[in-house]
């Protein structure tokens, strides 16, 4: 089967991206389909964020009590 589609291609920070769809695909699809991809990028950024945050929680060492230091007895 042979089918046409559209290939975007952008150029970020030397990288070469690319966004292909069908070629007879109307804008508010391929409008939807980035925000779709936007959301899922955001919600990869979400989990990073929170897995370095839950890093950082357990890395803190909670004090322990203070030590009881030796008090004089007299007799």
């Amino acid at each position: 089967m042979l089918k046409n589609i559209v290939r975007l291609e952008f150029t970020v920070a030397d990288k070469v991206y690319h966004f292909m769809c069908d070629n007879d695909a109307p804008i508010e699809h391929i409008k939807e389909a980035l925000f779709q991809c936007q959301k899922y990028i955001g919600q990869v950024e979400d989990n990073i964020r929170a897995q370095i945050e839950a890093q950082k929680v357990a890395e803190i060492k909670v004090p322990d009590d203070p030590p009881v230091e030796a008090q004089d007895v007299q007799s």
